[in-house]
């Protein structure tokens, strides 16, 4: 099988452990179990759990043993889209109707809220994980469901922050704390299971795997919702810069370009009445600047960086993926 079938693989055990686990204890059935399965029901991506049971392999554990704990991390990552979308007002994920725009935003929160019950409560539930292990990772998922708030709250406050006042280090973290986190605590939960313990070299080096390589996958969102293809994204190419998201594109041309140029980019960002002609000159000034292709630069350093650090891991089928993965981050829909 190739990568996109393994991350699928995996990721589909977990949302199948998490959708029994949920039609078990979430009531009412209709509408709250209906309203916190509904992503999970649309499929996704399921990259957050594969990462977990592939690091898990590749440091010789038990994948099998691993596909409780990447549930518990996906029904976090999933109640924090609902409460997410909600909040950005975004109508469609994963192809289907936000909860709150399915039902209303009243369910949305119980909907996020109960499966951030069902996240823990899974933990605690988990067979043959030393009470070390367990504690430390319930913890760890609260501590992160914290920084995923965090991330959130800057990214709402970025809204209304003038672009020229804003650093390459200010988007960065924000999106580390929104995305990040929880991807670099699903590869070093794989790790800790695989080892049997807390901290070791291994924990670390994966760590910054994962930093890298999820810092990679971020910064190519960020290039596909610019130049990317509006058939393989499901929105209109621009709709980024409609938007006026701040990225680590439109930061780096706003700083770096001249008076003119700035001001084509300022007038256009954000502004949701502009023409596609607008968008294309927008997306050709940030051309022209070098933004684009210092994002790419930057991801493509960043990925090759991750890739190297697999080849001081067990040299196996899973480490393997763990390296064509890191390379996938940077191909991927452009």
């Amino acid at each position: 099988m190739n990568l996109n079938e393994e991350i699928s693989l995996r990721g589909k055990l977990a949302t199948d452990y998490l959708l029994e686990y949920g039609r078990k204890h979430i009531n009412p059935e209709d509408p709250l179990r209906q309203a916190a399965l509904h992503y999970l029901k649309s499929g996704g991506k399921g990259f957050r759990p594969a990462m977990l049971q592939l690091v898990c392999g590749a440091l010789g554990g038990d994948e099998s043993k691993a596909i409780a704990p990447s549930a518990a991390i996906e029904a976090l990552h999933v109640s924090s889209l609902i409460h997410d979308d909600y909040m950005d007002q975004d109508k469609i994920r994963r192809g289907v109707s936000a909860v709150w725009s399915e039902w209303d935003p009243t369910i949305a929160i119980l909907a996020g809220d109960v499966l951030s019950g069902i996240a823990f409560t899974i933990v605690g539930n988990v067979d043959g994980l030393a009470d070390d292990l367990k504690y430390t990772f319930t913890r760890e998922l609260a501590q992160i469901y914290t920084k995923l708030c965090e991330g959130q709250m800057y990214d709402i406050s970025f809204e209304t922050t003038p672009f020229e006042d804003l650093t390459q280090v200010d988007i960065t973290g924000m999106q580390y704390l929104k995305t990040g986190v929880l991807f670099e605590f699903s590869c070093i939960t794989g790790a800790r299971l695989a080892l049997k313990k807390t901290e070791d070299p291994l924990i670390d080096l994966i760590r910054e795997y994962a930093k890298l390589s999820g810092t990679a996958f971020q910064i190519q969102d960020d290039l596909i919702g610019i130049i990317g293809d509006s058939k393989e994204i499901g929105k209109p190419v621009g709709s980024d810069i409609l938007t006026g998201k701040r990225t680590v594109i439109a930061v780096h041309a706003v700083t770096n370009g001249n008076e003119r140029q700035r001001n084509i980019l300022l007038e256009t960002l954000g502004n949701r009445d502009a023409s596609a002609e607008q968008i294309d000159v927008c997306i050709s000034t940030m051309e022209e600047i070098g933004s684009i292709q210092y994002a790419k630069l930057l991801a493509k350093d960043m990925a090759e960086k991750a890739i190297k650090l697999t080849a001081k891991l067990p040299q196996n089928f899973q480490t393997s993926l763990l390296a064509e993965f890191a390379k996938y981050m940077i191909e991927r829909n452009l």
